[in-house]
């Protein structure tokens, strides 16, 4: 049985031969503390700030670690006492342990690096810390212009690197006959998502053009309404409250939808892969999706087959318009969408193959993972 640390992953006796268990650092860090005068005249980091610093970047981190935060220290000891002797140390999300930390104290697990929320952290949140790795997994497989982020993972390290789809959840099957669960779907289109940069715009014309036909939920912050307050701010309003799903209304929705519309926060074609772009087909939906960089979306769902693409919000509303209309025609791709994922990239399977090949990566191999001069 090998032992694993899997930061944001639910923890398991026995999966496949590998326990896993899990590390919440803001268990120590409090949410809330005092501003004195001090912190107010310098900027200090405090209570929240440092949740933020954790959160948002390779300088917060390091900055707690150099002024010695008792809060962050005290998590630090803990974790170093925990995982020392471990077989894997894996930050599936963000990493939070300084990489001094990892060098000197953690020499005996292979470290594993993840880089999930990219390309707008990767400067921040990914290289500075790479160095003190012995691999890492991305999650889009383009990164930027035409470049794959494996191409690039290539320039910044000499570990070995792979791609790791982004299920985290292992999302349920209905119990239906598979014709019926496909075909009996009374919902249109659905979005479910946060307001991540400008995607409420692109919503808006969605609203606009699908009405009633478009159900659209999410966390929103102000109890929905914040495509209201939007206007506040001269930008343009989002008229409606956006209400939260539990996780079981979630399932029951997408059950009942035909089409699930996917976007990523880049507005031109950049990353691909998020969370949603596995759900959507996993609930047998057809799936319309913006394109990423260098077509990469195409390793993930073939188009035309297993999934739809568009290059603009314009095109997306024909092509949602197109195979409403043309339900035989909805129903093939998303029959070969669902097939698709729960043949390559349901959770069970993602999970093992990458603890699987984690595993086989040398330890203390620390030097492998050292940061490349700029190509």
């Amino acid at each position: 049985m090998k032992n694993v640390c899997l930061f944001n992953f639910p923890p398991m006796a026995d999966f496949h031969g590998y326990r896993l268990e899990t590390f919440d650092p803001f268990e120590y860090i409090p949410k809330r503390a005092a501003w004195s005068l001090a912190d107010l005249i310098t900027g200090g980091l405090n209570g929240f700030n440092h949740r933020r610093a954790i959160l948002h970047g390779a300088a917060g981190v390091d900055r707690l670690y150099r002024e010695r935060n008792p809060h962050y220290m005290r998590m630090i000891r803990e974790f170093v006492e925990r995982f020392h002797d471990f077989d894997l140390i894996i930050m599936a999300t963000y990493n939070f342990v300084h990489p001094e930390v990892l060098h000197r104290d953690l020499s005996k697990p292979v470290k594993i690096m993840g880089f999930v929320d990219d390309p707008m952290s990767t400067y921040v949140r990914g290289i500075p810390y790479l160095w003190a790795f012995d691999g890492a997994f991305y999650i889009s497989p383009s990164y930027i212009d035409d470049r794959t982020f494996e191409e690039s993972l290539r320039r910044w390290t000499r570990g070995p690197v792979t791609w790791f789809p982004l299920v985290y959840a292992d999302l349920p099957r209905s119990e239906q006959p598979r014709e019926a669960f496909l075909r009996n779907r009374d919902v249109d289109i659905v979005y479910v998502g946060n307001p991540t940069g400008s995607k409420v715009e692109r919503l808006i014309r969605l609203k606009q053009h699908f009405g009633d036909r478009i159900r659209i939920h999410g966390r929103w912050p102000l109890r929905g309404y914040m495509g209201f307050a939007r206007g506040l701010l001269g930008k343009p309003i989002y008229p409606y409250r956006v209400t939260r799903l539990s996780t079981d209304e979630r399932t029951r929705l997408y059950w009942r939808t035909k089409i699930g519309f996917n976007m990523h926060v880049s507005e031109s074609p950049t990353e691909t892969g998020n969370a949603r772009m596995y759900e959507v087909p996993a609930h047998g939906m057809m799936l319309v999706c913006d394109k990423a960089g260098g077509n990469a979306h195409e390793r993930i769902f073939r188009p035309g087959s297993e999934a739809v693409y568009y290059d603009s919000i314009e095109e997306a509303i024909e092509l949602v318009e197109y195979y409403l209309q043309h339900d035989e025609e909805r129903l093939q791709i998303a029959a070969a969408g669902f097939d698709r994922f729960w043949k390559d990239y349901n959770w069970e399977t993602n999970l093992r193959r990458l603890l699987d090949w984690a595993a086989c990566i040398p330890k203390n191999s620390a030097s492998a993972g050292a940061l490349r001069a700029p190509a």
